[in-house]
């Protein structure tokens, strides 16, 4: 199950344990209208594999937070993702999609009409690709690597590549570098004289 908040905060209007005896009947708690169509949302959740569980209110909260928290609260129960969609807001919890998944679902959603922001969801968590940001990461992480690693085989390759301090050739041209500073420094000391 997913990591459940320090605190969640129910609003005293919700009874969750009726919410989850609805939610265990047939994974909806919404107006008899509207059930038919997400109950069929539900229905394509599950045979793509996902255990989906809507519930439907038109209670307006005055903080969207409670629509999470009351999806939290029922997903510890039902496991899945639940998705609580509210009058002005959607709240959602899973052990299924993450939560910037669930986020991203939300984005210009039909909230106005539920069945089809049930659909919307539905489509958008599954269709959408999860990044592999380790892979990624290795794979860049090799790319420089070997590009790093062909880059100084060329450079030995052409001889241009560059010669340790220590070397004698480094040694002959500082020692010519010096000897050519103190020459000018004497004709210098000539000119003043």
């Amino acid at each position: 199950m997913a990591p459940t908040p320090l605190m969640t905060i129910i609003p005293p209007d919700v009874n969750i344990a009726d919410l989850q005896a609805g939610l265990a009947d047939d994974g909806v708690v919404a107006p008899p209208e509207m059930t038919p169509q997400i109950l069929q949302v539900v229905a394509e959740a599950r045979d793509k594999g996902y255990d989906l569980h809507f519930v439907v209110t038109d209670k307006v909260y005055p903080r969207i937070t409670y629509y999470r928290d009351i999806a939290t609260e029922l997903q510890q129960e039902t496991g899945g993702t639940v998705i609580v969609l509210g009058g002005n807001y959607i709240g959602s919890a899973s052990d299924e999609f993450s939560r910037v998944q669930l986020e991203q679902t939300t984005d210009n959603l039909a909230i106005s009409n539920p069945p089809l922001a049930a659909q919307q969801m539905l489509d958008r968590m599954t269709e959408q690709t999860q990044v592999p940001w380790t892979v990624v990461t290795l794979v860049l992480i090799l790319v420089v690597a070997v590009g790093a690693a062909v880059a100084r085989k060329l450079q030995l390759r052409k001889g241009t590549a560059t010669r340790p301090v220590d070397s004698p050739a480094v040694d002959t041209v500082a020692a010519t570098a010096t000897a050519g500073r103190a020459e000018v420094e004497s004709s210098k000391d000539d000119i003043h004289d």
